[in-house]
Formats: C-alpha cells, structure tokens, sequence
C-alpha cells in the first residue's frame, strides 16, 4: 500500500515547474549518475522519468495559488481549510483519503522582542513587521510575528557571539580561539543544519539564548534578485519555524513513540517540561536587516573568512560590546492539527507501504 499525504501531489507539481523549460544539447548532456540503493537503476530511473513528466505546470501554480490565499498558521481555521481542499483534490484523483485528527502541544507567540541594550548609540527593535512594496499580506493581522515554535518562554539580556551557522564543528572552532559562549547569547545564520540543531548545541555549550538570522549570502541578495523582483530573501524577511529536537523523536513532544490522537489518555503523556524533544534555552529569528546592526558592532576577533556572510563590514565574533534583550512569551496549548491521508493500494506487495509526506501549513 502507497500512502501520499497533505500536499505531496502539489510538491510533485512544484518540481515540474523547477525543471519545466530546460534543455541542452543531446550530445551535451552528461551521463546520468546511479541511482543509490539499485544494483542497476536502469528500470528505476525509467519509471522516475514516466513519473515526472505526468505533473503540470501551470496546475501547480493554481494549486500554490489556493493554498497560499491566506495565512494558514497551524491548528487555525485557515489551516483546516486548506486540509480540506487537499482532501477534496486527493478523492477527485481516486485516492483513498482521510482527514486524521492530532492532540499536538506546541506554541503561538504571543510577545516577541529583541532590543539592543548596549553600545547606547545603537538602535535595534526587532522583530520588525516584513515590508514589501505592493506585498498584500504585509499589514494582514493574521500573518504573525517572526517566532521559533517549541522555544521556551524566558527573558535573555547579555552579550552577543557570533557562530556562524552553530554546527559542533562551529562552537569548535569557537573554542579554539578561546571564545566562550556560556551566558551569552549565541547569533548564527540559517543554513547548513537544522535550526533545531543549532540551539540544541547553544543549549550544550551553555549559552543563554539564540537567534536565528537569515544572511543575504545563503538566500538573500547574493544569490539573486530580492522578492518582488526575483525570489530571494527581502531585507525584512525572517524564516519561521521550529526547533523542537527531532532528532530525539519525531511527532507530538509529549507523545514519543505514540500517536497523539486526541483520544490518548493524559497517563501516557510526557509532561512537557520533562520532554526530551523541547529546548531549554529561548530561541528566536531575526531579519537580516534586524540582525545587521548586532553583527557590524560586534568586536573581538575577526571571523574566521568562511563564516563571513554577505553583509557589507567584516563579520567579527565576539563578545560584545554588543548586548541584547530576548523576551519570549509564548502561548503553549494542546492544539488540533489535520493530517490528509490518501491511499493507493499496491497491486504486486500490498502489505509493504511507500511513505510520502509534505507539509501545506
């Protein structure tokens, strides 16, 4: 049996529209690479082509179009709409489908702020509201704030060390130059690694807090031009998205190794402070536009040449003089979420399952 849930149909056709329009010369093209896992992957990647050439274009776009025309922050009733509207597409498609109710604890902001308290003659209130000419969500009440889901509530104020993208090898390097990170705030880019990875090895090396920035190197103007003129990162733009430490278990924190189905006796919950999949320390992100007036002041020795971002001054690591204010309130509650299930049964190994999975919120 063949399950393709939420919106991997639609991550097909986006795919489509990433490869739709390119070609070269027959005789330029390189040879394809093996395909890993096959002695001979002749037939798979035969079967792969037959598969891509089936999405279209300019469905997709229709698709991206509709789910997008609201913001559909996770457990609201936008998201649910959107659930619905996947479902409807997956049983006109002939799929097998349910909607699949989840118990989820996770958080909304509900206060979020970074100051820079020090050096006086530097401003800096963030997280500012994303700003893009003729953008027409930019002032849309239900687009929030720029948070981490799964971060703590807490209050930071200390100095701020730059750690390039906060990998171990990272903090490593950190400590060969005699930089220590404990008590203070830990500024690193998005990239690289999973953001949960970066405040879990902050958490390690005792920091007091992290922000997450995106710089204009990895996904800003050095790659190209900004939205709306291109589709890279505006100045403004901050990427959301949670931390929870995955890597210790998948799903709902209170439920490891468990559905969270709403039925599910509170017993066989984890209390959430007693989670290993919950930070400790509180994370948040910032703009790169937010985050500029904490990198070009910070002093201390030049970073090393491979963290320098794309920001127009050298990047040094800190500590200080450079100190920030982290005020998190979040609003953690058990929330409802909907999964979209669709079924194809499989007509050579029906007990053997091929899982597929995206996300629509």
């Amino acid at each position: 049996m063949k399950y393709l849930s939420a919106t991997f149909v639609m991550c097909l056709l986006v795919f489509a529209l990433l490869t739709t329009g390119r070609s070269a010369a027959p005789d330029a093209a390189p040879a394809p690479l093996p395909i890993f896992g096959f002695r001979d992957s002749t037939q798979q990647r035969a079967t792969e082509t037959r598969f891509l050439a089936v999405p279209d274009a300019k469905l997709a776009r229709e698709h991206l179009r509709i789910l997008t025309q609201a913001p559909h922050l996770a457990g609201t009733p936008e998201d649910k709409a959107t659930a619905d509207y996947v479902a409807q597409k997956f049983r006109e498609a002939g799929l097998e489908t349910e909607i699949v109710e989840y118990k989820v604890w996770f958080n909304y902001p509900r206060e979020i702020s970074v100051d820079v308290t020090a050096p006086s003659n530097v401003v800096m209130h963030g997280p500012r509201r994303e700003q893009v000419q003729g953008d027409p969500f930019q002032d849309n009440a239900q687009v929030i704030v720029p948070y981490n889901a799964m971060s703590p509530s807490g209050d930071v104020e200390a100095e701020v060390v730059y750690a390039n993208y906060g990998s171990p090898e990272d903090f490593k390097k950190l400590e060969q130059m005699k930089i220590d990170v404990r008590g203070k705030v830990v500024l690193v880019r998005y990239g690289q690694n999973f953001r949960g990875v970066k405040a879990f090895v902050a958490q390690e090396h005792g920091a007091a807090g992290v922000i997450i920035y995106s710089d204009p190197y990895d996904d800003g103007w050095h790659k190209g031009d900004k939205y709306p003129d291109g589709p890279w990162r505006p100045d403004s733009g901050a990427q959301r998205g949670s931390i929870g430490y995955m890597f210790q278990f998948a799903g709902d924190p209170t439920t490891p190794g468990v559905a969270s189905v709403p039925t599910l006796p509170e017993s066989q919950r984890t209390p959430p402070e007693k989670s290993a999949q919950l930070p400790t320390i509180p994370t948040t992100p910032l703009s790169y536009a937010d985050a500029w007036p904490i990198l070009e002041h910070l002093d201390g020795p030049d970073s090393p040449r491979d963290w320098q971002g794309s920001l127009p001054f050298t990047y040094h690591v800190g500590p200080g003089p450079v100190k920030v204010k982290i005020h998190l309130k979040q609003d953690y509650q058990y929330r409802t979420i909907w999964d979209v299930i669709g079924r194809i049964p499989g007509a050579e190994i029906p007990n053997q399952w091929i899982v597929a999975g995206n996300h629509r919120d």
